[in-house]
């Protein structure tokens, strides 16, 4: 009870001298579908070299008035940055990866889809042979034509990613590069991890690289341990299930606390906002114990630490107007006990002088 009611007696203390300034983190999906074309967006499958096997694709059209003419392709993607946008290599020329399933994968080059109807296409993924063990992947893509032959554009457009993982000896290896709390990505700066806050922190992120043949999704949790306080454990730090690709170097950023979570009831949208997480000023350690495999098994683990400085300006400034109250109330002891000395030489030396 003491301490809630210094807590509340030092936030209206800080209100009246300074108005304190306190984001959802964009959940970067891997593919969509357009308002008129609804699609799977991910397909995961494993197999054996030398094996087929045959799936189907469901395509629906949401448009109610027109009929929907579809060009299938399958293309390689990479990533853009250290986020999870992919990106999607279109030209006809371009090289293949050494993650590619184009040459694995079979699908029809057209389709179409009547107003307000879906249809279920056939698709298979043959791997030859001999072929070595690894996580591959490419995307399908669906652009409607128009009239002239062209695309559409976005409105009638998606893609499909498909991942492979073929069973064998892999490679697999995550490096943990930093561990921290994470600025919003709205701000000036764009989304960056950052040492000190005046703002009250809501995320906290993690870097990993990619150094294996495997697509990795971490699993693990983390704690944020306060210097006075109770600490806090974020449980599912990968709750989409997101990868860190061949190659990349991706940020994982998660809320400290989500809205709704303290309620049985949680929406997609509460499942994804982050709340003010109620952190006290001071430092604070971060701890992750994670680990990825293939398969859901427990191989490999990733373990690391970080920290951060919280300082809100109002509590700034309560410090620095405590420190300059003390330190005048210590300077005026101090010339308080020398007058006295001063004094007390002064008459010595008088009486000194009287004998």
């Amino acid at each position: 009870m003491l301490v809630k009611r210094l807590k509340s007696v030092a936030l209206v203390a800080s209100a009246a001298v300074i108005a304190v300034t306190c984001f959802a983190i964009p959940n970067n999906a891997f593919a969509q579908g357009s308002a008129a074309l609804s699609i799977v967006p991910r397909k995961n499958y494993t197999i054996e070299a030398g094996k087929t096997i045959n799936d189907t694709l469901t395509i629906r059209n949401q448009d109610r008035e027109q009929a929907l003419n579809l060009t299938l392709r399958v293309v390689d993607f990479s990533y853009t940055d250290d986020s999870g946008v992919p990106k999607l290599m279109m030209d006809e020329d371009a090289p293949q990866t050494t993650w590619s399933l184009k040459s694995f994968l079979d699908i029809p080059q057209t389709v179409t889809i009547e107003p307000n109807s879906s249809q279920t296409i056939d698709m298979s993924l043959s791997v030859p042979e001999g072929h070595g063990a690894g996580g591959y992947y490419s995307a399908i893509v669906y652009s409607s034509a128009g009239a002239d032959g062209g695309n559409v554009g976005l409105s009638a457009s998606g893609v499909t990613l498909v991942f492979a993982n073929i069973p064998g000896e892999v490679k697999e290896n995550l490096e943990l590069k930093k561990l921290g709390a994470y600025r919003d990505a709205n701000t000036p700066t764009g989304g960056e991890y950052a040492y000190f806050h005046s703002n009250m922190p809501l995320r906290l992120a993690y870097t990993l690289k990619n150094e294996g043949n495997v697509p990795e999704s971490p699993v693990g949790s983390i704690t944020l341990k306060p210097l006075i306080g109770e600490e806090i454990t974020i449980q599912d730090i990968n709750p989409t299930s997101s990868l860190a690709l061949i190659g990349q170097e991706r940020t994982f950023v998660t809320c400290i606390k989500l809205k709704g979570q303290d309620s049985e009831s949680t929406s997609r949208a509460e499942a994804a906002s982050c709340v003010d997480p109620g952190l006290w000023p001071g430092y604070y350690k971060v701890s992750m114990t994670a680990y990825y495999g293939q398969n859901g098994n427990r191989t490999q683990d990733l373990v690391g630490t970080g920290g951060f400085w919280y300082l809100p300006w109002w509590f700034i400034l309560i410090v620095t107007l405590v420190l300059a109250f003390v330190g005048y109330h210590v300077w005026r002891i101090v010339r308080y006990v020398r007058q006295k000395r001063g004094g007390v030489q002064l008459k010595k030396k008088t009486s000194l002088k009287k004998k």
